[in-house]
Order: structure tokens, then sequence, then C-alpha cells
């Protein structure tokens, strides 16, 4: 014991004694790597203090920067009172303080930056004593300094000559301010109105990216192009689309396919004497496209007809994304050129398209009592006029047309029906104010100005603007003076010249229609030969119907030759393809126009009634222009037509899609009832009502005026021989309905409504449902239309008194879940129904253990649609039972239900009684995974079942097993689908809803 603790203890005598031989090394160690550490530390709180002080020294620069811009911000009315010489030198102190305040920083922080990068002592330099290194400090990008050069300048220009408009364009001296002229357009994007027009550069893709491209596509007149300049003004004064950095408005018609950019904004929009750089500015642009707006107007106008994508300049290739694919480009067009730029090599998907519908009936209000500011009477006068004329009210919608008729009104308190007439009227009115001249000479001129108008517009370059020299000293001086025409010095490069136009391009295409109507009397060869031109070339719709205006002759040869024409006859062979698919007949719709036009009292020609008279005529979106134009048509045809000729009489349906018809409904009626074998009216989408308040605001009435269909609907009484009724998602009202079918029970032909899709009627059952009783209808649609449960306690009742009803569809009104109890027994009255779809519904058990006992005496039914009601599943103990008793029915649909294995054990025994059961459903009810063999074997008695869907129901394998083992000896059997099975019929699908969905519209 002691040997082994004196070994112990030497062991550990020598291993103290090495250890005190390396405790000064290792203490030198540890001292030099605590001093390593206390540097590093010392290093990165330096560094973090710099970061700080660093990040201060930004957000200081940056906020200065922001004061000395806020200060640029002059409001516009200010700006525009200064003299040229107090806003420059306005500038130039604001431009000196910011110039003083950025030298100030860039020469005492970029040397402390750039030495501390290179890890060199501060305090061996200052910015005193190093000069030379200040000139080599990299200066602020020349790019950038171009573009804020040209900002100022379009500012300057938006804020001031941009922001005047001629409220006469003829009146050199008659301008205001934009924002005291401007009145909100309507927009209208998918059929949604907009509130502002801030809101077209806001819309998404379904992945959430901006949508960069935006066609504004409105008719002529509509204030597309005042649109845009108040966009650029908004810009400018700082109060919208601050996003970007420059915006540019460029008019198309001084543009052609091949130019570029950076050319017409040099060209269009910057003086002769700029100091922007031009290269410079292309790069900034180039290098920065999300940063530009490109506001191009008039697309219509591009001088350019017959596109070649090779030769694309780079305006067009920024319109198809081919560069500058990040710039927001926002372009205007009027309907005719719409495909036109809707194509491979322009426009493609995504973009923007946005309706201009002009003026609504509060602007139209707003905008005659700001023209007559001082004659308030007079105003109110015009105001009524315009709300007595379906055709006026329509024609109102132009701020151009308006503006014409507040001007026609003010000297003799009358206005004309018509476009052309209105057009006619007004270039009197111009020359007579201006220079006094006699009709005769007034007619000279016209046609004179007309034949080179006419020229522009069938040129391969469409021609908006003329040479000085084009025109006879004596036409140019009194247009000009009149104020038809206006000069304009145009500059292009280095050189410059006298430029024609035009007032506007409606101006421009009257006088082309005058000229033809002359050349009719002179040389129907060559007037033939210019209509076949303008067809061809398209968009030129406002030709012909100032040609046809007024003037029989013409009205006469524009319909035969446009009926004749290959476009009219591709268009109407495409029309047979699709059907009711077919969106814009526009031929078609041309020629209506063209027969309203002229006022004709005469037929038009025979082939053109019967290409617009068909067994089954479509419309599908069709302005209001052309809606009154049909039923002139209609009525003329009626009034000069005999019995043995009666076109009308071949008219069996006509279906109206997507069309808004509150203004003339009851036109279009009373033109549909003279069809006296007319018994089909489908009207899909449309819009029936004027909004009350609208009226009333326009009209100074009283705010229970009645609505369009309130006041209209007795027109349908007119329809003696009418059928069926459809008014799909037409977004009527409880009252519209009360009035529509208070009308409708006098018509003892009525034998189906369908009233679908109008999701207003809830809780309104008890006003209108009565009037049900009066009628003989085999078929009633009242799916998607919110009705209630206490809706159904009116409805139930009233249908009980129909002996003929067969069809009755409820579908996807999801608040009669839960109140069966209150309507459901009124359904044993109703001895002759043979179709009931309860689906999407939201039903419940509790409502089954109603509805289902009430059914089972129904001797008839032979359908019942429950699909999409989840809340029955465990409640079929309840209710299953009942239908022991429906021996008629042939298709049961229980698909989507959430039915359970234990509910399919109380139904499959029960439809073993069902001996005409052919059609079974109950695809969707997921819950039957695993529980085939307590019920399938009930199916081996259904034996003449010929469909059994049990899609997407979880089965298993054995289920599958257990469901053909079972349906294997069924006779009549045709179709089984079975998940996964090798059954499956691909078909199924189509072959069960497909006629759901062609008769409810049912998805």
């Amino acid at each position: 014991m002691s040997a082994f603790n004196t070994t112990t203890d030497s062991t550990t005598t020598t291993v103290v004694g090495e250890s005190s031989d390396l405790t000064t090394m290792e203490k030198i160690g540890i001292v030099v790597g605590i001093v390593v550490g206390i540097v590093v530390a010392c290093a990165a709180v330096c560094t973090l203090v710099y970061t700080l002080c660093r990040s201060c020294r930004k957000r200081m620069r940056r906020k200065k920067k922001e004061r000395v811009e806020r200060s640029r911000r002059v409001d516009s009315h200010e700006m525009s009172s200064l003299t040229a010489e107090e806003r420059r030198e306005r500038r130039q102190r604001v431009d000196s303080h910011e110039m003083s305040s950025l030298t100030a920083e860039v020469y005492s922080e970029r040397p402390r930056r750039r030495h501390q990068e290179e890890g060199q002592e501060m305090s061996s330099r200052t910015i005193g004593d190093d000069s030379s290194e200040q000139g080599a400090h990299p200066m602020r990008d020349p790019a950038q300094i171009a573009a804020e050069s040209c900002r100022e300048a379009m500012r300057d220009h938006y804020m001031n000559t941009g922001s005047y408009v001629q409220l006469i364009p003829w009146e050199d001296d008659d301008t205001q301010h934009i924002k005291d002229i401007f009145t909100e357009l309507t927009l209208e994007e998918s059929g949604k109105k907009l509130d502002s027009y801030e809101e077209i550069l806001l819309q998404t893709t379904r992945y959430g990216y901006p949508i960069k491209r935006v066609i504004l596509n409105g008719e002529p007149g509509r204030g597309k192009s005042t649109l845009i300049d108040k966009m650029a003004h908004d810009w400018a004064c700082g109060e919208a689309l601050q996003q970007f950095e420059l915006v540019f408005v460029l008019r198309m018609s001084a543009v052609e396919q091949n130019t570029e950019l950076i050319d017409s904004i040099f060209d269009q929009l910057l003086d002769e004497d700029t100091g922007v750089d031009k290269n410079l500015l292309s790069s900034f642009i180039s290098h920065n496209p999300g940063k530009v707006l490109l506001l191009l107007d008039g697309f219509d106008e591009l001088k350019t007809r017959d596109m070649n994508e090779d030769l694309f300049g780079s305006i067009l290739k920024t319109v198809n994304r081919y560069k500058n694919r990040e710039c927001f480009v926002v372009i205007t067009t009027r309907p005719s050129h719409y495909h036109k730029l809707v194509t491979k090599s322009l426009i493609k998907e995504p973009f923007t398209q946005v309706r201009v519908e002009g003026f609504d009936k509060e602007a139209i209000k707003m905008y005659v009592k700001r023209f007559y500011s001082d004659e308030h009477d007079k105003a109110e006068k015009l105001i009524r006029r315009i709300k007595s004329s379906n055709v006026l009210s329509d024609l109102a919608k132009s701020p151009m047309l308006l503006l014409l008729m507040c001007i026609l009104w003010r000297d003799n308190s009358t206005l004309p029906e018509t476009m052309s007439r209105i057009y006619n009227e007004a270039l009197e009115y111009i020359f007579h104010r201006k220079i006094d001249m006699p009709p005769d000479e007034i007619s000279k001129v016209t046609n004179e100005l007309g034949k080179i108008a006419l020229r522009g517009l069938l040129a391969p370059e469409q021609q908006l603007a003329f040479p000085e020299e084009e025109f006879e000293p004596r036409v140019i001086e009194s247009a000009i003076k009149a104020g038809i025409l206006t000069r304009q010095k145009v500059r292009k490069g280095m050189k410059s010249h006298n430029s024609i136009q035009f007032l506007h391009k409606t101006f421009q295409e009257f006088c082309a229609s005058k000229y033809l109507q002359s050349l009719l009397e002179t040389d129907t060869v060559e007037f033939k030969k210019n209509l076949k031109q303008l067809i061809k070339s398209g968009g030129n719709d406002y030709v012909f119907r100032f040609c046809a205006g007024d003037n029989t002759a013409c009205t006469s040869t524009i319909l035969q030759t446009l009926v004749a024409s290959k476009q009219f006859k591709e268009e109407q062979q495409c029309l047979k393809t699709k059907g009711s698919k077919q969106e814009r007949p526009a031929l078609m719709q041309l020629g209506l126009n063209c027969y309203f036009e002229g006022q004709s009292k005469d037929l038009p020609p025979v082939e053109f009634i019967e290409t617009v008279l068909t067994e089954n005529v479509h419309i599908v979106k069709w302005n209001r222009d052309s809606l009154n134009s049909f039923t002139n048509f209609l009525q003329n045809v009626y009034t000069h037509t005999d019995k043995q000729t009666d076109y009308l009489d071949k008219v069996q349906s006509v279906e109206i899609s997507k069309c808004h018809l509150g203004g003339c409904m009851s036109d279009l009626v009373d033109s549909l009832s003279l069809m006296a074998n007319l018994s089909s009216v489908t009207l899909l989408v449309c819009t029936l009502n004027e909004i009350s308040e609208a009226y009333a605001t326009l009209s100074g009435e009283a705010l229970n005026t009645l609505s369009s269909v309130a006041s209209r609907a007795h027109h349908f009484k007119k329809m003696e021989n009418l059928q069926n009724l459809l008014l799909h998602n037409c977004f009527l009202t409880g009252k519209d309905l009360k009035h529509i079918v208070s009308a409708l029970y006098d018509l003892p032909p009525l034998v189906e409504l369908n009233i679908v899709g109008n999701g207003a009627l809830s809780g309104s059952a008890a006003s209108w449902a009565r009037y049900f009783k009066k009628m003989d209808l085999q078929k009633l649609v009242l799916g998607a239309c919110s009705l209630t449960g206490e809706d159904m306690t009116h409805i139930a009742p009233a249908l009980c008194d129909l002996p003929n009803l067969v069809e009755l569809n409820l579908v996807d009104i999801e608040a009669l879940g839960g109140s069966a109890a209150s309507w459901a027994h009124h359904f044993k009255k109703m001895n002759n129904l043979q179709r009931l779809d309860f689906s999407y519904s939201l039903l419940t058990g509790e409502d089954m253990t109603h509805i289902v006992p009430a059914l089972c005496g129904l001797p008839n039914l032979v359908e019942l649609n429950l699909a999409g009601n989840e809340a029955l599943g465990g409640s079929a103990a309840s209710w299953a039972h009942h239908f022991k008793k429906m021996k008629k029915l042939q298709k049961l649909v229980f698909s989507r239900c959430s039915l359970t294995g234990e509910d399919m054990t109380n139904i499959a025994p029960v439809l073993c009684d069902l001996p005409n059961l052919v059609k079974l459903n109950l695809r969707g009810n997921e819950d039957f995974g695993g529980s085939a063999a307590s019920w399938a074997h009930h199916f081996e008695k259904m034996m003449n079942l010929q469909t059994l869907d049990f899609w997407d129901c979880s089965l298993t394998y054995d289920d599958e097993i257990q469901i053909n083992s079972a349906c294997c000896d069924l006779p009549n059997l045709k179709t089984l689908n079975i998940e996964h099975s090798e059954h499956q019929s691909l078909d199924s699908f189509d072959e069960i809803y497909a006629p759901l969905q062609s008769e409810y519209g049912v998805p």
C-alpha cells in the first residue's frame, strides 16, 4: 500500500514539474489571444458604427432631396398664372438650392467612403487637401440626368400648353382648363364599371403579375383622347400615376409602322431647343422601361394600313413586347380596328381591354349644365329633350356629339334625330358663324374638302394630315377661317412644314361622305368602286353612315354593295358556323345603321332583309346604336310588306346576349311583337333596368320614378304567340319581376318561364308569386335567384294551381336549407309534375323528412335531382323508405350529397322496388369506401337500370368487385362508371350532365 502511494506521488510530482515548464509560453499565448480578440471586437464595433452613420447620412440626404422635389411641385393653376420668365427664375432658384446641397454632400462624403473602403487612414487626407481626387469622383448617371430634364419638360408641357382644352374646337379663344371641363367617363372592364382610370393599370394576371398592356376601346368622340390628356395632366401635377418617372403622350396619326419611339418623342413633345440628349434619353428608356408610361392615342389613325412585322419600329415593338417589355402601354382605338390591334404581331394576352362608354346619364347632365353655366333653364330643357329620345340619349354618350347638341340647341332649341343630321347642321352652323357662307358655297367647299379627305382615308398609308399645297387656296382659307381645318407647324428632325388636319377624324369622314354623295350623281361606277375599297380596307363605318344620311339612293346602293361583298358573305358563313357564339357581325350592323341614317321609307334590298330576318335571330354584344337601328328596320319592314311577302313571319326565335336594353326595351319588345310566329325569346346577361335614381337625377323628377322594366313590362302583352321566355342573369329585382309576370299571365300560349340567375329576388316573392296562379306554365326555372324559405311559402302554394306544370327547377337556392317544413306539403297537389330539381340548395336531413313524403304521392314524377346537398349525409334512415312509393321514378341523382355506407344500406333496398328506375347517379360520395359489402347486392334486383355512376366515391378494390358482381347480370345496364374500373365509361359525364347544362345552365 505504501509502495503504491509513493509511486503515485512521484508520478504526480513529475507531471507538475513538466507543467511548470510550459506556464510562461501558455500565458504569452493567452495574452496574445486576448489582445487579438479585443482588436477584432473593436473592429466589429467600428464597422457597425460606420454602417449606422452611413445609413443616417443616406436618410438625411434622401429627405433633403425629397424636400427639394416637393418644392418643385407647384400647383398647376399657380404655375400657369406665372409668366414664362417667372417660371424660369423659379426653377433656377430651386435647381441652384438643390445643386448646392447635393454638391456639399458629394464632395464631403464620397472621398471618406472611398478612403474607408480602401483601408486608408481617414486622418491622412482631407477634402481640402486633395482636390485632384474630387475631380475623379464618379458623376451622376448622365442618362438619369437626361430623364430628369425630360421629365421637367414633359411636366411643364402637360401642366401648361397641354392642360387647356378648346371647348368649341373651331373657336380659337374658347378654351378652358382640363380640370374645369373634364367630366368623368364611364369605363368598363369585363362588364364591370371602374371607379377611376387608375384602376386600368392595377389589373393582374391569375398569378398576380401586373398586366402592362391596356387597350381603351371606344366609338369615335367618346372621349378617349381627352382621357389620355387628363392622365398626363394628373401625372404632371403629382395627383396620379406617380409610380412612373416619364409619361409620353403620342398621337398615332403622326406615326408609321417603322417610326422609332425616341424620334416620335422629340418630334411630337419636346421643343426644338431642348437640352435633352436624344441618345441618353433613349438609353434611360431602354434600361428603365418599368418607369415609363406610354400613352398612344388613336391606333385607328395609324398611317400604315397593311402591317409588316419585319418593318416595325420601336413604338410597335414596344406595343408587342419585343422591346421595352416592362414598359406600361395604354393605347386607344375604335372598335372597328380592335381586331387589327389584337393580333399575334401586336398585342397578345395578357392585356386589359377597357370599354370607353362615354358619358352616363349623370355625366350628361353635368356636362350640359357646365356648358350652359349661365342659362339654367336652357340646360334643363335640353336635358329633358335628350331623355325623351332613345336615339338622342345614346348619341349624347359621345362627348363630341353632346357638344354639337349643346351648340345647336343654343340657337333654336331643336335637335335632329340622326347622327348625320347633327353633323350636317353643325357644319352649316360653323360656316355661317364665321364667314356667313351661302348653302351652295358650303356644299362646294365641303365637296372639295371631301375629295382630299376620301383620298386620305383610302390611301395605303392612312392620311389624316395633309400638306397645305394639296388644297385650293380659296378652299383652305375658308375652311381654316371657319374652323373645320387646323393648321399646325410640324417638325421632322431639323425640318418643319405646315400640316393641315380636320378638327376631328369624324369631320374628315363626314366631308368624305359628302363627296361620295355627289359622286353617285355624276359617276355611279366610281361611286361603287370607292364603296368596295372602303369595305375592303375596313374601319370606315362612319363614312358609310354619313353617306347614307337622308339619301335613299346612296342607302340602297350601300346595302346592295355590302351584301354582295366577299367580306359580308364570309361574315354570314361564320355566323352559320358559330351560331350564337359569333359576337359581332359588323357588316350587318353597319347595314342596319346605314338604313337608319338614310331615314328611308322604302324597303331595303330583299337580299339584305333575308340576311337579317332568318328563322333564328342571334344578337350578341350589340350597342344601343345598333339596337335602335334594328327596331327601326323591323318597323319599316312591317309597314311596307304585305301578307304574301311578310319577311317577319319567318322568325321563330330571337336570342339577345350581353346587351344593355334599358333605354330601348319598349321599342324592341314592340318590334318583336310584329313577328307573328315568334315563339321563343331569350335575353341572356342583358341589363333590362335603368337605375331609377339616375333617371330621377337626369330629369329632376321624384326618386320614386319607376325602373325601365317596371314602366315598360306591359309591352310583353303584345307578344301574343310567345311560348318560351328566358330571362337569364338579367339583374331583375322583385319590382321588375312583379311587372313582368303581371304582364305575362294574359298570354295563354306561354308554357315556359326561365328567370335563372337573377340574384336580387330574395325576399320579394310575396309581391309576384300570386300571378303564377293565372298562368298555364309547363316549365318554371327559378334557379340561382337567392330565394328564401319565406319566398317558397308564397311560391309553392301558387304552383299548386298550375294543372300543366311538369318541370320545376329550384337549383342553387342555398337559403332553402332548413325551411322545408313550411312549404314542402304543397307539393302533394302538383299531380302532373314530372321533373323536380333541388340540386345545390343546401337541403338537410330534416328537410328531406318533409319533402320526400310529399313527393311520394305524385303519380307522374319521373326525375328527381338532389345533387350537391351535402348536409344529407347520415340522415337517410329517416326518409329513404318513402322512395318505395315513387313507382314512376326513372332518374334519381344523389351526387355529392356526402352520403355514407350506412345511408346506402337504407337507400339501396328501397330502390329495388322502383321498376322504372333507369339512371342512378351517386358520384362524389366519398364516404362509400369499404362499405359496398353491406348494400351492393341489392343492385341485382334493379333489372331496368341502364346507367349507374359511382365515380369519385373512394371505392376500394373489394367495393368494385362487390358492385361488379351485383351488376354483371343486369340485362339493360349500358354504363357502369366506377373509379379505377375497366368498365368505366369516359362518356358518362357528358351523358348525365350535358342535358342539365343545356336545359338549366347548371355547371
